[in-house]
Order: structure tokens, then C-alpha cells, then sequence
């Protein structure tokens, strides 16, 4: 707390001396007492007050600062009464003990919130893991069921497609729960990054190959510090992204590594993801890893029934979580691309 400012809260102190300095002076005249008598005694009046000011700022002024420090730096202000010292004089234990009567409100309504946060996670994840079961099983039966007649098998074919989004949708679901702590799955080592890329294609050649993308790989030998789980998903939503909107001939997503900054301090692995669909247009590129967010293409006829603003909003979630760079480039009707940045330093990792 400034001077000035505490002065200027005092001013109505000030304001009554001076009125009985005042009142005295005419008292001590009416008296008969001598004008040098009358300055003294105002005088030591007025300096009495003054002193009386200067103590009960001295007194204050510790407990303030602090609290006006912590106020102005402190990223999480619900802690505030664990860093300053419950102060002596009557009005700062009041106001201590109402911030530290607030402080721990917020911080078991936080805590209980986060009670509850996990338990629905916890909830998610098994039940996730429950319904993978049954979908297994209905792949086996479309399997067993596929012998027959052209028509027979093309139905399906489209139901074991169907089967295969839900159960895509359902993946989704898990990887979302899990991002509020990834710290706690997540375990970073060093991969190639064309195996990684070499899985996630694996893992999601079925929907490739029925929207006939043809797919390249090129400059990903090189490692990378990466958990391979994450990795593979988010590459796994960035390839069902190229699908969604791939065009009718002539699809291609391609994979390429490159080293940026090389020799430096920040070097970094930049993986890039590119298709050639009908991209995005200038005012959407801002927005596309918003959660939520399917821009013009999303609202199309076509891709209204598989555009839920998820995927991107995930892939930015769990690179931002993982300490890994995640840009977007675009420009409508020539294509889309996303660019992971990888740190080489393993350092950046242990100061994260």
C-alpha cells in the first residue's frame, strides 16, 4: 500500500485535528494565553496525530504489501491466506480471517469438483471398455455373415463401416476423458516417426481405402520423443479428418518430416500431414482447432452427419499437454495441412 493512498484514507483523521486545533486555539485566546503558548500546544497536537498516523501505517503496511503482491502475481488467488501472515491489529485479523474463510470454500468446492471430474472419467473410461466388447463381437458376426450375394455382402459391408465409426466415435471418447491427465498415461520415449505414422495408417487403412486416398511417406526416418499411444490417435483423428473430406478422385494425404532449426537449441521434427481435399476456407483456418468448431465444410450436405468439431479440438488438446507445436494451413479448394512440431531436446520434456 502506497503512501499517498493511505494518506489519503487518513484524511479525515487530519480533517479532526485540525478542527481541534482550531477549537483549542480559540479556547486558549478566550483564556488569555499568549500566542506562542497557543502555536505550541497546536503544535504538539498536530505532531501527536501525525506520529499516531506513521505508527498505524508502519503497523499496516506489512500485511498489505503482501496481500497487494500476491493480488498482482499469484495465479491462483485461493491460496492467498497460506502466503501472508496473519497480522496483529484488530481490522487485519478481521480481514485475514475472511479471506482465509473464502480460500478454503473455493478449495473444497475445487477439490469436490475434481472429486467428481475423475469419477466421471473413471466412469468413461470403463465404460468405454465395456462397449468395446460388444462391438467386437458384432464385427464378428457381419465377418460370419458375409458369405452370400452381392447385395447381402454390400449391406454389410456398410453395416461393419457403420460399426467401425461408432467404434471410432467411442475411441474418441476415451482419448477426450483421459486428456484432462495425460501426465498420469503418458510415458515419452524415443520412436521413428515413419513407424508412427506407418501404425496409424494401419489402424485406419479401412476408412483409406474405402474413400480411395492414396497415401505417401517421405523424410520420416528420423526420431522423435513421443508416447506412440497419443501419437498414433492424434495422427489416427488427423487421417479421418483427410477422409471426411476427401475428393471424389484423385484423393492423397501425405506424411512428411523435416528438421527445423537445425544445430539450434530449439531444434524440432516438424511432421506434416497434407491432403489435397477441399480445405478450409481464410475465415474458418483461425478457428479450426476450437472445440466445437466445423466451419462451412463442416455444415455441407455431405459432411453434416460426420463433422462434430472434436477431432482438431483433441489432436491441439493433447499437443499442448504434450509440450508439442500444432499449426494449421489451408486454403479452400487446395487442401488442408497440419504441422507437430517435435522438440529434439529431452530436456524440454524433464523442464515441462
Amino acid at each position: 500500500m502506497r503512501v499517498l493512498d493511505y494518506l489519503r484514507a487518513e484524511a479525515h483523521v487530519f480533517a479532526c485535528a485540525a478542527c481541534a486545533c482550531a477549537i483549542a486555539a480559540l479556547v486558549l485566546a478566550v483564556a488569555g494565553c499568549s500566542l506562542s503558548v497557543t502555536v505550541l500546544v497546536c503544535a504538539l497536537f498536530f505532531l501527536a496525530t501525525v506520529l499516531a498516523v506513521v505508527l498505524d501505517y508502519a503497523r499496516k503496511r506489512a500485511f498489505f504489501a503482501d496481500l497487494s503482491d500476491l493480488s498482482n502475481r499469484l495465479d491462483r488467488p485461493r491460496f492467498a491466506s497460506e502466503m501472508i501472515e496473519r497480522p496483529e491489529y484488530p481490522e487485519g485479523r478481521i480481514a485475514y480471517d475472511a479471506l482465509a474463510a473464502v480460500s478454503k470454500t473455493a478449495n473444497d468446492e475445487v477439490a469436490a469438483y475434481r472429486r467428481q471430474t475423475e469419477d466421471y472419467r473413471d466412469y468413461i473410461e470403463t465404460w468405454v471398455h465395456e462397449a468395446k466388447s460388444p462391438l467386437a463381437a458384432a464385427h464378428l458376426m457381419v465377418e460370419n455373415l458375409a458369405d452370400g450375394d452381392g447385395a447381402h455382402a454390400a449391406r454389410l459391408d456398410a453395416l461393419d463401416e457403420e460399426l467401425s465409426r461408432i467404434e471410432g466415435y467411442i475411441e474418441q471418447a476415451l482419448f477426450y476423458a483421459r486428456s484432462e491427465a495425460v501426465e498420469k498415461d503418458y510415458l515419452i520415449r524415443t520412436h521413428e516417426l515413419r513407424d508412427l505414422v506407418a501404425c496409424a495408417v494401419r489402424e485406419n487403412s479401412r476408412s483409406l481405402i474405402g474413400a480411395h486416398v492414396a497415401v505417401s511417406l517421405e523424410g520420416l526416418d528420423r526420431p522423435v520423443f513421443a508416447d506412440d499411444k497419443w501419437i498414433v490417435f492424434i495422427l489416427g483423428q488427423l487421417i479421418q479428418n483427410a477422409v471426411k473430406y476427401a475428393r471424389e478422385q484423385g484423393a492423397e494425404l501425405a506424411f512428411e518430416g523435416s528438421v527445423e532449426n537445425e544445430g539450434g537449441a530449439d531444434e524440432r521434427v516438424v511432421l506434416s500431414v497434407r491432403d489435397n481435399g477441399c480445405g478450409v476456407s481464410e475465415a474458418d483456418l483461425p478457428r479450426v482447432f476450437e472445440k466445437g468448431f466445423t466451419g462451412s465444410n463442416g455444415r455441407s450436405a455431405r459432411s453434416v452427419k460426420q463433422s462434430t468439431g472434436i477431432g482438431l479440438y483433441l489432436v491441439r488438446r493433447l499437443c499442448d499437454k504434450m509440450g508439442l507445436s500444432v499449426a494449421a494451413r489451408s486454403r479452400a479448394g487446395e487442401g488442408f495441412c497440419v504441422l507437430i512440431g517435435f522438440p529434439s531436446n529431452k530436456m524440454h520434456y524433464l523442464e515441462d
